[in-house]
């Protein structure tokens, strides 16, 4: 989950005249472990030995107005938040007055900051960045190494930001905002939504060349909160490019994320972090044949609004659904080995789930050992994405599922009433990344089922033949 540090950074660092330094780090928000929950680690640039109580208070403002904003507002729970008080010589931010569209109205500065951040990247002047990265790789190293998002401050008053590995933003009026769109490029890999240049265009989450609605890549969003198909203006190769609204914050300030955004955001903190956060027992005997067995999800991240769907299986059979514990009294257990799983999906809305490309699983299961005089109990936990693309098709189904970890795999082509069509995949170990890719041709047109069998729990992700 967590960030490494490029190796040639740290080697050309360990030559800088730039010695790492030990700077005090303080904690905005905390949610839980570091290495189970999201870490986001925020840098100043610019700010003085006098000035890290005014970075601190710049810090709070801007991640508190985040984290009033959708979606990151309905996972703030699954959020840390800290600032590393980086000091540096001067104040400021560096404006060398380079760029063609700079104006009069941003001084020329150059100022030693620590990060060197600068005005006028790539020759346009709102276009503040970072010049110094091997300080950058330093100070996480050295202060904060378990980093999932870094974002820069840079200590001027003037309009200017910029996503990349680093959010960065000023501190302008808008900074806000600024912030929040920023980190959307660095967060999620979103791109801008006005066109910023044929340099920055590609194939993104949220821009794309296709103009087929069955094709385009947020095809399940079509003609629902106003995502559409809209072409990109002005100069260059614009028109060559399409959009999913004109209503977002990823084109304008002030504006809510679109669909496609949300939906984009949410699949990275998915991908990063498994919600069911500890549970027990892990392992453990009972000296008796009669005790009544208790098993519990003791810290999960949900969502502000609850979307967590828990399903509890014992040997297969469903027992109860979105409950985080359950009992088991040991008489309606048979001697022999048992297995209790429960399953954990976010149902959120803002995934469209009935026909979201991925699914996200997270699972734990208990394996029970019953004898005449004692239980004994181990535990095991995953964290599966399963993927099909695309979805509707026509021809070839893509599949893809990634494992945490070494598990027993079987894949089928199933009928909506359970019939099995095809044996994808028979039992097999497998670790790291299932893909494969199935000929649908001669299936009718309808709706079927990819069922995955990942250790003892079945996992189904649906998809139509068109």
């Amino acid at each position: 989950m967590k960030k490494i540090i490029l190796l040639s950074i740290i080697f050309n660092s360990i030559f800088s005249t730039n010695n790492a330094q030990n700077f005090k780090v303080d904690t905005l928000q905390y949610n839980g472990d570091i290495s189970k929950f999201i870490n986001i680690v925020i840098l100043g640039d610019g700010y003085t030995a006098n000035q890290l109580d005014t970075f601190i208070f710049d810090a709070k403002k801007l991640s508190n107005y985040l984290f009033s904003q959708s979606p990151w507002s309905n996972y703030n729970n699954y959020f840390n938040v800290f600032a590393i008080k980086v000091i540096s010589q001067e104040t400021g931010t560096k404006h060398p007055n380079t760029a063609p569209d700079c104006g009069n109205s941003v001084p020329i500065t150059n100022p030693n900051t620590y990060f060197g951040c600068t005005f006028d990247a790539n020759s346009i002047h709102r276009l503040v960045v970072p010049t110094n990265y091997t300080n950058i790789a330093m100070t996480l190293s050295k202060n904060f190494p378990n980093y999932d998002q870094v974002c820069i401050l840079a200590n001027t008053p003037y309009y200017g930001g910029s996503g990349g590995s680093y959010a960065t933003t000023t501190l302008n009026t808008a900074s806000n905002e600024i912030y929040a769109h920023e980190i959307g490029h660095s967060f999620a890999a979103l791109s801008d939504e006005y066109y910023a240049g044929d340099g920055y265009a590609g194939e993104r989450v949220n821009m794309t060349k296709e103009t087929n609605p069955l094709l385009v890549k947020w095809k399940n969003w079509m003609n629902i909160n106003g995502i559409g198909i809209y072409q990109h203006c002005c100069g260059g190769n614009s028109a060559q490019w399409y959009k999913p609204s004109t209503n977002c914050k990823m084109q304008s300030l002030g504006y809510s994320y679109c669909s496609v955004c949300k939906e984009a955001l949410i699949e990275r903190i998915h991908g990063l972090v498994n919600p069911i956060v500890s549970y027990a027992p892990e392992n453990l005997t009972v000296n008796s044949s009669d005790s009544i067995l208790h098993f519990e999800l003791v810290k999960l991240m949900k969502p502000n609004t609850n979307t967590l769907k828990l399903d509890w299986k014992l040997d297969g059979i469903p027992l109860q659904s979105n409950v985080e514990s359950i009992q088991i009294k040991q008489k309606n257990l048979t001697p022999g080995l048992h297995a209790l799983s429960v399953v954990c999906e976010d149902t959120t809305n803002f995934l469209n789930i009935d026909k979201h490309s991925t699914k996200h699983f997270s699972t734990v299961t208990w394996s029970i050992q019953k004898t005449i005089s004692d239980v004994k109990l181990t535990s095991s936990e995953h964290k599966i994405s399963f993927s099909l693309f695309p979805n509707p098709t026509n021809d070839i189904l893509h599949i893809q599922i990634e494992l945490d970890k070494k598990s027993e795999v079987s894949l089928q082509l199933v009928s909506l009433e359970g019939k099995v069509l095809r044996n994808i995949i028979k039992e097999s170990k497998i670790d790291g990344t299932i893909s494969n890719s199935i000929d649908i041709r001669n299936l009718p047109n309808g709706t079927y089922l990819i069922q995955a069998q990942i250790n003892d729990i079945v996992h189904t992700h649906s998809f139509i033949k068109q």
